[in-house]
């Protein structure tokens, strides 16, 4: 008996095992069935010829064609295949139509965001574009469907979902566009609105010195830095000071922008300009960029990053020009005081995959969705990307430029995020200027909330030639970082809207005039620098301040051995950086108590360029500013050290403590967060320490940090060097989904051209 049930269960696990097997087996299958074909031969409807896809051993597509027509509806196809989910991500959150993929989880975001209204928006956009952008935008929606379509199973994403993708359609591209208005340009007008709650409550002299134009810091292409800020008389301080214990912890958070620089023909060993660029995004998998070259038989060979649902190299070199961007933070959108009369009521309907929809209601006005403030009453925000002509794909046009002056005219007509764009001429020229639409202010000068009446309001845009730019500097290069970059009459133009400060764009200036010559070797040091230079001053208050504490000789020890660099190994940087973070947020609680008490509300953060008015608080600590918990200036920085060096040691040895394994990779698949633990990983990098942090070129965080970097010479493309977080594909099963990942986490450069082929795909009418 007991061998016949030894039997019957030993029947039993096996058919489970086979059953299991078979789930395991068509699960794969499945799964890879959703890979694309990479090499021989496969029909897409529409071309006019044959075009080649030859792939290198990282997947990198170079895509060969006679017509640009063919050549984008082949990008729209190639993008389809390895990255769909994605350009549907993007889609979806610009329209704010996420919860209709993955549910009510989404529906949050989905009411914020959908209340702009930016699928009309794209719609409006689409049908004003010129016909030839409009034939190339059509082609590549027609390609991504056929590559959506030629896939054996839709992606593996819509199967954890359990739905189906929808086509693409034109307009979806513009809503690409606009998803990246909403990660880099301020829809809500924030700094304008805090620093209106500044005056209103604290008045003018504590405003403008909480929130200063600049400082020490700057590093300008053009004028000077900034004098520090004025503290406030005591007569001028109409607020009480709160204590500093608010458990309230301030930082202004990671900058999304970018580092870029350019050197001049005559500077570089090879004499030709360089242009190295390096965009600080929010990191996932796939990365945000997508590398690609394009040629056109003899008349286009163009090669960079794309960014999915778009049909273009954003950022890269054609031969004749090489380009980058950095986020410019110029001011782009403004408030609008309204009255009851400029209101008026909405309602949209939000769907999620059951079917079952949400109307919710909503007030807007001819300016976007009404906001309301306890402070500054009902508003709306006038924002480039709403307004007529602030949206186009003209930067497609790039591809085509010769010159550098021809560059600048398409950067200048682009209806984009307004960025900082530094461009190479292949004879060894270099410029920068802004490009994306400005508006022209009548009336006001957008550093306040403002009604709008005759004669005051947007009046159109900034004309191409009134633009600011510098050509050919008399030095010979060129630094941005997402800090203010002009003075006087262009910064009037430009505006401020919200810099980051200087300190990153002061390091890299700072490295590319200690060199007299200049190449890509140069160019890949210069992002890799993690040196700590603006918190060295911190460090040596920390260390006098330690010096005071009997309890503190351990951590005195391990800042004044280390601490001037955020490199993995540092276990004294991660105490400079506490210190520095404490001090600030018990001084900014303090400073804006009377914010909190009078509109509780409200949600108030320091301005980047807080850091001038702190300093000057700790260089001549006036006793009316001091926070009312402390007796003295130092009580408040010995107390702070206490703080941070207590909360170290409660985690462990302070020698253990180093800064990269506080700085670890996380970076993961949108998706990576649903799965059961154990199936996690499939979709997440390695989990591994990185050196750099905010303030300073080498910016790198969990999972924000440098979405590429590169550097390339116009016309000597082969000397360039390129690198991304993550691989080309999408799917966990491509052997492409990291590849190349290790060589960005290292540091270590990769060539900017793709290299041999070694896959070959014709796509064939």
């Amino acid at each position: 008996m007991l061998a016949r049930m030894r039997r019957w269960l030993l029947r039993i696990l096996g058919l489970v095992a086979v059953l299991a097997a078979a789930v395991f087996t068509a699960g794969w299958l499945t799964l890879r069935a959703s890979l694309p074909e990479v090499d021989g031969e496969l029909a897409l409807a529409g071309l006019r010829s044959s075009v080649t896809v030859e792939r290198d051993d990282h997947g990198v597509p170079t895509l060969i064609a006679t017509d640009r027509l063919d050549l984008a509806r082949a990008t729209g196809f190639v993008h389809a295949q390895d990255r769909f989910f994605q350009m549907d991500l993007l889609r979806r959150a610009a329209a704010g139509e996420l919860a209709g993929l993955v549910g009510q989880i989404a529906l949050p975001r989905d009411r914020q965001i959908a209340v702009e209204q930016l699928r009309d928006v794209a719609r409006r956009a689409l049908a004003e574009s010129q016909p030839a952008i409009r034939a190339l935008i059509a082609a590549y929606a027609d390609g991504v469907n056929a590559g959506l379509d030629a896939l054996d199973a839709r992606p593996f994403e819509y199967w954890l979902l359990r739905s189906e993708p929808v086509p693409w359609q034109s307009e979806d591209s513009l809503l690409v566009a606009l998803s990246m208005f909403l990660d880099l340009t301020d829809r809500t007008a924030r700094k304008e609105r805090d620093d209106a709650v500044l005056r209103h409550v604290l008045g003018e002299p504590a405003a403008r010195f909480l929130a200063p134009a600049g400082g020490s810091w700057d590093a300008p292409l053009q004028g000077e830095a900034l004098p520090p800020p004025d503290i406030p008389a005591p007569t001028e301080w109409v607020a009480p000071v709160g204590a500093s214990q608010v458990a309230v912890v301030v930082e202004p958070g990671p900058v999304l922008g970018s580092n870029n620089w350019a050197v001049a023909g005559r500077l570089t060993t090879h004499g030709g300009a360089i242009v190295a660029d390096d965009m600080h995004l929010g990191l996932s998998l796939p990365n945000i960029w997508y590398r690609m070259r394009l040629q056109l038989r003899d008349s286009l060979d163009i090669t960079g990053v794309t960014l999915p649902g778009l049909p273009a190299v954003v950022a890269g070199s054609n031969g004749h020009v090489a380009w980058g961007f950095t986020n410019s933070y110029g001011d782009f959108s403004d408030i609008v005081l309204l009255d009851s009369g400029e209101i008026v009521d909405a309602e949209l309907e939000l769907t999620v995959p059951s079917g079952d929809g949400e109307s919710f209601r909503f007030q807007t006005s001819r300016y976007g969705p009404v906001r309301h403030d306890p402070v500054l009453g009902d508003y709306a925000v006038q924002w480039t990307a709403r307004e007529p002509g602030g949206l186009n794909l003209r930067l497609l046009l790039l591809e085509q430029a010769r010159t550098l002056e021809e560059a600048m005219a398409v950067a200048h007509g682009a209806g984009m995020p307004p960025q900082n764009f530094v461009v190479a001429q292949a004879d060894g020229r270099v410029g920068w200027t802004v490009a994306g639409r400005i508006p022209v202010r009548q009336g006001f000068d957008g550093t306040q909330p403002t009604a709008r009446g005759a004669g005051i309001g947007w009046d159109g845009w900034l004309a191409a030639d009134a633009i600011p730019r510098v050509v050919d500097p008399p030095s010979g290069r060129l630094w941005t970082a997402n800090s203010r970059v002009v003075s006087g009459e262009a910064l009037r133009l430009l505006g401020d809207g919200g810099y980051a400060l200087g300190a990153r764009a002061g390091q890299i200036r700072d490295g590319l005039h200690a060199r007299d010559h200049l190449d890509e070797a140069a160019m890949h040091a210069i992002v890799l620098d993690d040196r700590a230079l603006f918190l060295q001053r911190w460090r040596d208050l920390l260390i006098n301040t330690l010096d005071t504490m009997p309890e503190g000789e351990e951590a005195e020890r391990l800042v004044r051995e280390q601490g001037r660099r955020a490199s993995v190994d540092d276990a004294g940087y991660p105490l400079v950086r506490a210190f520095h973070r404490e001090v600030s947020s018990r001084i900014w609680s303090a400073l804006t108590a009377a914010v909190r008490d009078e509109a509780p509300g409200v949600s108030l953060r320091p301005s980047r360029q807080f850091e001038h008015a702190l300093w000057e608080l700790l260089e001549q600590r006036p006793a009316h500013l001091l926070p009312a918990d402390v007796d003295s200036w130092s009580e408040l920085l010995t107390s702070s050290a206490r703080r941070i060096v207590d909360a170290a040691a409660s985690r462990g040895p302070l020698a253990e403590q180093r800064w990269g394994e506080q700085n670890r990779v996380q970076i993961g698949h949108p998706l990576a967060a649903a799965l059961p633990g154990w199936l996690r990983p499939w979709l997440q990098a390695p989990d591994a320490p990185q050196a750099g942090d905010r303030d300073m070129p080498r910016v790198a965080g969990p999972s924000f940090g440098a979405s590429e970097r590169f550097a390339v010479s116009p016309g000597r493309e082969a000397q360039g060097y390129f690198t991304m977080p993550g691989g080309q594909s999408g799917h966990p099963l491509s052997p492409w989904f990291m590849k190349g990942h290790a060589a960005w986490a290292a540091g270590e450069p990769a060539p900017f051209l793709p290299g041999p082929t070694e896959h070959h795909l014709t796509l064939k009418p």
